[in-house]
């Protein structure tokens, strides 16, 4: 396993996103992804406000530290923007702040195809969610 670069030794050791969500919840919604050839699994769980803002973001990972450093981190720049910054998130934003080396980019990438995942998941659900206002 490659040494995992501070950064991303911080979002490995210490998740606050881990976890799932209520899917009960009609404004919660998730994907889950994987990649075949590391055998890597991503879920990614949102729950989207009554702005239209994501409240929350949960992740699963199976897979190496680099997986779940770049779940958290995906979860971190998320939560609290709205849809459309949300739908502007590329890897490689992931790749830039946690240094991740190349031979882990699929890492990233399924960090990002697991965000594309959920959002198309949210606009094949019912409307009713107002435009999100967000300061950032």
């Amino acid at each position: 396993m490659l040494e995992l670069s501070a950064a991303a030794r911080q979002c490995f050791r210490q998740p606050r996103h881990a976890g799932i969500l209520d899917l009960s919840d009609p404004g919660t919604v998730e994907a889950r992804v994987g990649e075949p050839l590391s055998g890597d699994v991503l879920q990614l769980q949102l729950r989207i406000g009554e702005r239209g803002c994501i409240e929350t973001a949960r992740f699963k990972a199976y897979g190496c530290g680099w997986l779940i450093a770049c779940g958290e981190n995906l979860c971190q720049r998320i939560e609290g923007r709205s849809l459309e910054q949300a739908g502007h998130f590329r890897h490689h934003e992931l790749v830039e702040s946690l240094e991740i080396p190349p031979a882990k980019l699929h890492c990233a990438v399924l960090a990002e195809t697991a965000l594309n995942a959920v959002l198309r998941a949210l606009s094949a659900k019912p409307a009713g969610r107002a435009n999100c206002v967000s300061n950032t």
